[in-house]
């Protein structure tokens, strides 16, 4: 776990260094050029960098020992700092929106073979951000929210370079400001797909991609398990999900216990990823909870109680 939390931090400092290039020659670019495409995507490549260092920051909590305290470690760290550039993603976008907007009523004339070329260096600087975090996002929330700034950041350095295309050859000045009304779409999408997956993990639902009712199913296939009751299943930060539940089985001896939980493990790792887990074993006797027994044995116990009173008198 800690070898692979330091590649990816690796990674993640190389793409640092391609992204604030990026953002330095796109502004200056930008602002030479008087485009405002090329300014939003410069705009863009800077929250890129907010989101690389704060997943930086994140998986390097990450790999803090566990206190007493903090007894999960910092590992909600990563989720929190997903959340924050969700958020940023909409302030950028709201930004870039206003900027078309006031430009559209306002249009004003650019520097086309700029843009072009500036924009085709920011587009092969994105490209091998995207190279170097690809394999990492499948394994991480907040790589994944770094890796998705990037990855609609190409794109907008694709639809800069069509500005600069098009408006080199026709001469149009609506098409900047348009395009970066796009762009602002492109962005706001993005940040309200990391804030929905941030904040499901934040209030603890359960991951995505497991289905309850087929782990539950999947224990009571397990044998000598007769029922599964209180079962949560959560996830901590990516890559680790959690579970806790109880499980009734027979009255047998210790050693037999373990192993039926050692199974259900087996198979909750193998089949849905799932590494921490905490059940609580209780005897076939005690088993209170079905459908309708608790109430049943609440009500006969009034009834009785009732009845008792009634001889009394």
């Amino acid at each position: 776990m800690q070898t692979h939390l330091k590649i990816i931090q690796q990674h993640l400092k190389v793409s640092i260094f391609v992204a604030i290039a990026i953002a330095l020659i796109e502004f200056v670019g930008g602002l030479l050029s008087n485009s405002l495409s090329l300014m939003s995507d410069a705009a863009h490549v800077f929250g890129d960098i907010l989101a690389i260092f704060l997943s930086l920051f994140a998986i390097t909590l990450a790999t803090r020992k566990h206190t007493g305290s903090m007894t999960y470690g910092y590992h909600r760290a990563e989720v929190l700092a997903s959340m924050a550039n969700g958020v940023l993603l909409f302030a950028v976008s709201v930004w870039i929106a206003v900027e078309a907007y006031q430009k559209i009523h306002r249009p004003e004339p650019i520097n086309a073979l700029l843009v072009l070329i500036i924009a085709a260096i920011g587009l092969a600087g994105n490209l091998v951000i995207v190279k170097v975090l690809r394999n990492d996002q499948e394994k991480s929330l907040n790589v994944k929210s770094a890796f998705s700034h990037v990855l609609y950041d190409a794109i907008s350095s694709c639809a800069v370079i069509f500005v600069g295309v098009i408006t080199y050859l026709t001469g149009i000045r609506l098409l900047d400001p348009i395009v970066a009304f796009l762009i602002a779409g492109f962005i706001a999408r993005s940040g309200y797909k990391i804030t929905k997956d941030s904040a499901h993990i934040l209030l603890e639902g359960a991951p995505t991609h497991v289905d309850i009712d087929e782990i539950r199913a999947s224990i009571l296939g397990t044998e000598k398990v007769l029922d599964v009751h209180d079962l949560h299943v959560w996830t901590i930060s990516s890559g680790m999900n959690a579970l806790s539940g109880h499980i009734v089985i027979a009255d047998q001896i210790l050693s037999e216990a373990d192993k039926i939980i050692k199974a259900i493990n087996s198979t909750l790792l193998e089949s849905y990823g799932i590494s921490h887990t905490t059940l609580q074993v209780e005897p076939e006797k005690k088993v209170s909870f079905r459908h309708g027994l608790n109430h049943t044995i609440k009500k006969n116990d009034v009834e009785i109680g009732k009845g008792q009173n009634n001889d009394k008198k």
